[in-house]
């Protein structure tokens, strides 16, 4: 394995870089699963199996993504561990260089991102689960545009 300043800041280049495709993948994910609940919402079956086998294919991208993020982890892990028996993260990802502050910021994305997909897809589930549930769009509409009730005193006038 080498250990040179080049190669270990060509995997940290390589780490970052990985990063912010598998954040541009998970983005395109979290907008899939939004089409998802749209398609729900309207009952639209053909919509909703377009969005599910672009998914799986998303998907199946997004997984290599991230076994290459491993890969060159664990590659940068090795390196650090040549000088240090049981490396930490801030022998992995040196605080003193911009590229770790990069790759640090991008993982708290990613971690935002996944989060955001995760309660995504469990409402969809809960939609897909008990569709009955769904309000009618053109009845929800309707509610919201007719305007509020006023409250209103009625008085009578008695004469003496």
């Amino acid at each position: 394995m080498e250990h040179s300043p080049n190669h270990w800041q060509l995997l940290h280049s390589e780490l970052r870089d990985g990063l912010i495709r598998e954040i541009f993948l998970t983005r395109e994910l979290l907008s899939n699963l939004r089409q998802e609940e749209v398609s729900l919402i309207v009952h639209d079956i053909g919509s909703l199996n377009q969005v599910l086998n672009l998914r799986s294919q998303m998907l199946e991208k997004l997984s290599s993504l991230r076994l290459d993020r491993i890969k060159t982890t664990e590659k940068i892990q090795k390196i650090a561990s040549l000088d240090h028996t049981n490396p930490t993260l801030e022998q992995i990802l040196p605080p003193n260089e911009e590229i770790s502050t990069e790759i640090l910021s991008l993982s708290d994305q990613l971690m935002s991102l996944t989060e955001r997909m995760n309660l995504q897809q469990t409402q969809n589930q809960q939609l897909a689960a008990h569709p009955e549930r769904i309000p009618s769009p053109v009845l929800e509409m309707a509610a919201q545009n007719r305007p509020k009730k006023k409250a209103s005193v009625a008085t009578i006038n008695i004469k003496k």
